[in-house]
């Protein structure tokens, strides 16, 4: 009797689960249309599924599109409150969820929220430094939490996502994918702002062009000197030279590929 109980309930558990993430990606694709946020790309997850942004947008568009998902369990949370069997472990799941991808932890859409707000204010290597601590901390507390959940209620919902959610790879290829974003944009603002701060310093000609993308800053043009083992200037190059390189090399290239490419 105890084992068919326990087997209804996982059921209902899962199907709550399953129909709470349908409701939050509703939402995310409802806030995508009303504030013309276009959505190209569309990844499952053990959490849900994850939606990607097509273009620029501002801060508040992509704020209103990420949260939309949360606020959407939320309201069916309160639509169930009181109620019993299925609807409340629908209730139940639609609590969790938004609670869950409310977390600073990417590709969670606090993630997605926290990384966007920390790029733009302490720049990509702070960012991805910070984001990998705060992902380690919070996936020993779910892992912890969710075994505790398990123990206690036969619950393996939050153990499943915590051991399924992506790795730091994800993480870097993101925080890469914005740094890159950024510097294709970069002309649009210059253009824009007509004066435009810049900042120059020296690279040793052996160094990738990644080592050189991950020193540039968010809203400033740069002067690269490019020197050689005896400290020699050899070359001078701009960020316009590297984001041509990046497009036509592999980021693994060195600057004396650059050089030599546009000399």
């Amino acid at each position: 009797m105890c084992k068919n109980f326990r087997r209804i309930t996982l059921i209902n558990i899962i199907l709550a689960c399953i129909s709470a993430i349908l409701i939050h990606e509703g939402f995310h694709i409802i806030s995508s249309r009303l504030f013309g946020v276009a959505l190209y790309s569309f990844k499952p997850s053990i959490v849900g599924i994850r939606a990607q942004l097509k273009g620029s947008y501002s801060l508040k568009k992509q704020m209103a599109v990420f949260l939309a998902g949360p606020f959407g369990n939320f309201i069916a949370a309160a639509l169930l409150i009181n109620t019993k069997g299925f609807l409340l472990n629908l209730c139940e799941a639609n609590a969790a969820i938004g609670f869950f991808n409310l977390l600073p932890l990417y590709p969670l859409d606090g993630g997605q929220i926290f990384i966007i707000i920390s790029y733009k204010l302490l720049g990509s290597r702070r960012t991805l430094r910070i984001a990998k601590k705060l992902s380690l901390i919070i996936k020993i507390c779910l892992f912890i939490a969710g075994i505790l959940q398990v123990v206690l209620y036969v619950n393996p919902s939050l153990l499943t996502a915590a051991l399924f959610l992506p790795g730091e790879k994800l993480l870097e290829e993101t925080i890469g994918v914005m740094r890159l974003e950024n510097l294709l944009n970069r002309k649009q603002r210059i253009k824009k702002k007509k004066l435009y701060p810049a900042k120059v310093f020296a690279a040793m000609y052996d160094c990738s062009l990644l080592d050189v993308v991950q020193r540039l800053d968010y809203d400033c043009f740069h002067i690269i000197y490019v020197l050689n083992e005896d400290m020699e200037i050899i070359g001078r190059i701009t960020e316009q030279d590297i984001i041509n390189a990046i497009q036509n090399f592999n980021h693994a290239n060195k600057l004396y590929d650059v050089l030599r490419d546009i000399m």
